[in-house]
């Protein structure tokens, strides 16, 4: 085995332990959120919600369950129209859950609207960069995906466990909003 095919086999073994840790934060997101919106009767649960609605998402193409349980498709390139789709879904369901509360009360809202719409995008260009263009040499495109996918999903985290505007999208989307009026 050369050195290259040492490098990308790491680089797929990580990016599986990656992708499970995330998955993971998810779910401890959706357990954190149910016990603290659960410990007061009237609580708001929009955030457990939303974090169990991601949650379910990405459990259903973790790449450890999908190899303990031993799914071939998503080994291939039809794995990024796959989860362009989910994302989708799970965006449409999550503005379903939050019809009737706003992006003040809920940031997290924003946060996981702004992740889940740039990684959808993301998906679909891997999905024509390799499955249309039959490209299957690594090149900036896919190294944005990369870090921009993992950034998205721990920006994802850390509003849902905050639901803080702590990068002030709240107050950029206001501004635009008051500029445009």
């Amino acid at each position: 085995m050369n050195f290259s095919n040492l490098i990308l086999n790491f680089q797929q073994t990580f990016g599986s332990y990656l992708a499970t840790f995330i998955m993971w934060g998810f779910l401890m997101t959706f357990l954190f959120n149910m016990v603290s919106k659960s410990s007061i009767v009237c609580r708001d649960k929009t955030l457990m919600w939303i974090s169990l609605t991601i949650f379910l998402s990405y459990l259903l193409t973790d790449p450890l369950i999908t190899m303990a349980f031993e799914i071939e498709s998503l080994r291939y390139a039809s794995v990024f129209m796959l989860w362009f789709c989910l994302d989708l879904a799970c965006l449409a369901i999550i503005w379903l859950i939050t019809r009737n509360s706003s992006i003040s009360d809920f940031p997290a809202k924003l946060y996981v609207t702004v992740g889940l719409l740039t990684n959808s995008f993301l998906f679909l260009c891997l999905y024509i960069d390799v499955s249309v263009n039959g490209n299957e040499e690594r090149w900036w495109l896919w190294d944005l995906y990369t870090v921009t996918v993992n950034v998205m999903d721990i920006m994802m985290l850390v509003a849902l466990l905050t639901n803080k505007d702590f990068l002030k999208l709240g107050a950029l989307v206001s501004h635009i909003k008051a500029k445009a009026c």
